[in-house]
Order: structure tokens, then C-alpha cells, then sequence
């Protein structure tokens, strides 16, 4: 039963008289003398209050920990009808290639957690779902789930059937380190990490999804947009200066270019395949070096673009580990080879179970990193 006003204040009158008779002072002025309001700032009080500096808004700062997801069972569901739509049991219905040994799999996971503890990463492992059957095929791609705000981590909210629901492990598991999640995309926001950069710790660009062919749907494309101005609030709130770029990502993929880093604002990409206000962009207001590589390193990809329907990709920069040292998978000795020659360190992993061309993504897309060092400021 709820107290009336006077109830209210004759509680806490009885209450003040207890204080004062014990300690000399009312509770008031036990506020007003030893228990002012503090101003402090978030970022400020993160080893405090957080345990430690949960700080990654950088893609080139060294790694300190990472977080990955362990395949399990769910590999086994394949064959299945899955879960979601389309309720069908091929393998595209999984988005696979092959239905991939669960032994390679965790074979090829746990050369990648050993490759980060040889280089003193911590590694945090994503809680497994408890779906029945499990299902998350993709969840191995822990950097799509969630990303980093200025300060902690930002859960995105993914945009199709498979990947919908690992969100809330991916909470749970940062809950548990201690990690703050800072926000979360809400309503009928969608993004992922993949379209999403900070190209150093004052610049970050988000482009949106592009539509899927299977997609025409006006409200979905506006959704990717929501999403993205949701992660554009969420970052300027902790700092008003971060620059936030959206840039649209409709018809063929983006060339984006936080996947190419080997150094702060220094990308192995040829810079005739970014948009050329997104270049110009780089180069005026970050003093932006591209580093265009020879045709003897790169692979053609196939692009839906009738203008230009192949392009040369540069090869796969994976993971930054620290600035011109790189994790990445084997089977391109050429390109090992060429950055070593540009004086880039590489760390070779095999990983060929969890990447393209068995599996759908890349060994970037597994590292969702939780703690980074600043970037150097100059080199």
C-alpha cells in the first residue's frame, strides 16, 4: 500500500531524528557535508569502477584480448531442416559450402587460440547457446555481434534468421568479464560489425548494408540506417568529437578499408576501388597512405557491377596484432612473402575450416576485439 504524502514525510522525519540523535547530524546534512554530487567522466573512472580500461576503438593498437566462439554441436544440426526460415535442410539453407568435420573445426579454433596466447592475447571464449537444437553456425564470427564504443561495447542487432538470438550470449558472456555494455541497437535497427570501422580513435565509418538481391523491401534498407544512426548516437554521446561517417553501401560490396589496415591510416588496398569522396576524405583530413599492391599478390573477385565486373582484391591483412604485425591464414606464401618485404610482420594460422572458401567468412571476422592499446601517434 503506497504511503500518502504525510505518511511519506513522517517516516522520514522519525527517520532524520535517528540520525541526527546518533551521529549529530540529520541525513540531509550528512549529504550536504560529506556526500556532494561528483562530476566525473565515464571513461575516467573505467579501471575503477570496470576492473580495467575497456578501450578498443582502434583496429591497429595492440591486441590485449580478443574474444572468439568455440564451434560446437551446432555444426552437427547441419542436414537438418533448420530452424529458421527457410526451414530447409540443404546446405545453402546453413549458408555452408560443405557440412564441415566438428573435430576441424575446433582443430583450426584452437590453432588460432594458441597463435594469440604465443603473442600474449587474452582470450575470452563466447558462452555456447543453449538452443535445442543448437543452431549458430555463424557464430564463430564474433566481431559482427558486437563492436566498440569509444569506452566498452556496443551489441548490434544482426539483420536475417540465422544470426538472430546471438546477441544474448554474446551479452552474457561480456557481462561476466565485466565488460560494460554501453548500448545496444533497439527497435527495427539492424547493423553488424562487418560494415562498421574506426579508422583511428577520432574517425569511425559505418556504411550500410547493401540490399540483398532476395531484398527490396524500402523499410529494410531504412532499418540498416536506423541501426547505424543508432551507433553513430551511442559513440558521440561518450565523445562528441569522434567524426562518424555513414556512408550508403547499396549494389556491390564496399571496398571498405578497416579489412586492409597494417598501421595507423596505412592500408594495403589499390584506392582507385574506394568511392572518391571516401578517399578524399582519408587523405585530406587523415593524411591517409595507401599502399597499392602488385598484381602477383592479389585475387580477381567477381562483382555485380556491369561497369567494372572484376576487381582486383588486395591480399587478406587479417588481424592487426599490433602496427605492422598481422595475423593472418595460411595459403598465400606470395603475399607473406611481399609484406615481409614491405617490412610487415606476419603471423601464419591455420584456419582453413573457419574461413572463406570452406566456410563464409574471415579470420578478421573472428576476433571480436574487447581491449586494445591506443594507436601510436606517429611512426
Amino acid at each position: 500500500m503506497a504511503l500518502s504524502e504525510g505518511e511519506f514525510q513522517a517516516e522520514m522525519a522519525v527517520d532524520d531524528d535517528s540520525f541526527k540523535k546518533n551521529t549529530g547530524l540529520s541525513l540531509r546534512e550528512q549529504y550536504l557535508k560529506y556526500h556532494p554530487q561528483v562530476l566525473t567522466d565515464f571513461g575516467d573512472e573505467m579501471e575503477k569502477v570496470w576492473g580495467r580500461k575497456w578501450k578498443a576503438n582502434t583496429n591497429v593498437g595492440k591486441l590485449r584480448m580478443v574474444m572468439v566462439h568455440r564451434p560446437g554441436p551446432e555444426f552437427e544440426t547441419i542436414g537438418q531442416k533448420t530452424p529458421f526460415p527457410p526451414y530447409e535442410s540443404h546446405l545453402p539453407a546453413w549458408r555452408m559450402s560443405e557440412k564441415i568435420p566438428l573435430d576441424e573445426l575446433v582443430e583450426a579454433h584452437l590453432n588460432m587460440v594458441d597463435a594469440y596466447k604465443a603473442e600474449s592475447i587474452e582470450v575470452v571464449i563466447r558462452k555456447p547457446e543453449t538452443n535445442d537444437p543448437a543452431y549458430q553456425v555463424k557464430a564463430i564470427y564474433t566481431d559482427d555481434v558486437c563492436h566498440p564504443g569509444v569506452y566498452g561495447q556496443i551489441i548490434l542487432r544482426m539483420y536475417d534468421w540465422m544470426r538472430k538470438g546471438e546477441e544474448k550470449y554474446t551479452y552474457q558472456t561480456l557481462a561476466e568479464l565485466g565488460c560494460p555494455v554501453v548500448g545496444m541497437v533497439q527497435g527495427n535497427g539492424m547493423a553488424e560489425g562487418g560494415s562498421i570501422g574506426w579508422m583511428d580513435e577520432k574517425h569511425l565509418l559505418i556504411s550500410v548494408h547493401f540490399p540483398r538481391s532476395n531484398t527490396q523491401t524500402p523499410e529494410v534498407t531504412r532499418a540498416n540506417e536506423f541501426g547505424a544512426q543508432q551507433y553513430k548516437h551511442i559513440v558521440q554521446m561518450q565523445d562528441p568529437e569522434v567524426d562518424v561517417r555513414i556512408m550508403p553501401g547499396y549494389g556491390s560490396r564496399i571496398n571498405v578499408s578497416h579489412y586492409s589496415l597494417v598501421d595507423r591510416h596505412t592500408t594495403i588496398q589499390d584506392p582507385r576501388m574506394l568511392d572518391p569522396y571516401l578517399k578524399k576524405w582519408m587523405e585530406t583530413e587523415m593524411n591517409w597512405e595507401f599502399i597499392d599492391p602488385p598484381e602477383e599478390v592479389c585475387v580477381k573477385v567477381h562483382t555485380r557491377d556491369p561497369r567494372n565486373q572484376w576487381i582486383k582484391r588486395a591480399p587478406n591483412t587479417g588481424i592487426v596484432l599490433e602496427p605492422r604485425k598481422i595475423m593472418v591464414n595460411e595459403g598465400n606464401p606470395k603475399a607473406t612473402k611481399w609484406f615481409e618485404s614491405m617490412d610487415i610482420e606476419v603471423v601464419e594460422v591455420d584456419v582453413a575450416s573457419l574461413v572463406r572458401p570452406r566456410n563464409s567468412g574471415s579470420i578478421h571476422c573472428t576476433a571480436g576485439s574487447l581491449i586494445r592499446d591506443p594507436e601510436p601517434k606517429s611512426y
